[in-house]
């Protein structure tokens, strides 16, 4: 799986179920090729709704193939800036990166959030080259969050339970869904079954929405890729 707060809820809940699932920490397209080698049963991704999502699902698509693969809908989740509390330096949107007053931290290269911000740059004339500080990086939200609020940088792109447990202010920019890919005949498995059971439980569909940002009402529904992508 890649990093996310709703697959650490899903991991409690999980383990309180009594299914015993062995976690690898892996940033999204590491995650999807990894599952794609039969490494893994399941591999956390993300793609962003709206104008970037074929582009975004178009990096998954040379791993995933649509007769042998299906995806498993984890919930909707809001992706933003993150900046200290009031906003001192009055930060607006992604445009506000390339002011050379504003330190920004980012997620390492091959997570699924700093290939989403790369696809949105552009829309705002913006180079990597002219953000102060676009090569920091930090392997978690939560990490880029702590950055932020240590005061090592003014603004960082995530999610925002995060910018909320660091006390941060959160400008949204994005709603994406959070899927689990997996191979369509590990589906009739019976520890797959099982899982898709504890994903469908209004217990942890509970606990999803109680995330700052989540939306856990697909939370899940099986889809194959053209019923995700068209």
């Amino acid at each position: 799986a890649s990093h996310g707060f709703a697959v650490a809820a899903f991991l409690k809940e999980a383990n309180e179920s009594g299914l015993q699932i062995d976690l690898r920490y892996r940033n999204s397209t590491d995650a999807v090729a990894a599952m794609t080698r039969g490494e893994s049963d399941l591999a956390g991704f993300h793609v962003p709704i709206g104008e970037f999502e074929s582009q975004s699902a178009d990096r998954y698509g040379r791993w995933l193939d649509a007769k042998a693969h299906r995806l498993i809908h984890l919930a909707v989740r809001t992706q933003g800036l993150f900046v200290n509390p009031g906003n001192p330096l009055g930060i607006k949107g992604l445009n506000d990166l390339s002011r050379p007053d504003v330190r920004f931290v980012n997620r390492q290269v091959g997570s699924g959030t700093r290939m989403l911000l790369e696809l949105m740059l552009p829309s705002q004339r913006i180079a990597p080259s002219m953000i102060n500080g676009y090569e920091n990086t930090e392997f978690t939200h939560s990490a880029v969050a702590a950055f932020i609020a240590s005061g090592m940088a003014d603004v960082g792109f995530g999610v925002q339970t995060a910018a909320e447990r660091f006390k941060l202010d959160f400008i949204p920019l994005v709603r994406e869904r959070y899927f689990f890919a997996v191979n369509a005949d590990a589906l009739e498995q019976a520890h797959m079954r099982q899982l898709v059971s504890v994903l469908r439980s209004p217990g942890f569909r509970d606990v999803v929405n109680q995330l700052p940002g989540y939306d856990a009402t697909d939370t899940g529904k099986i889809l194959s890729l053209s019923e995700a992508f068209g």
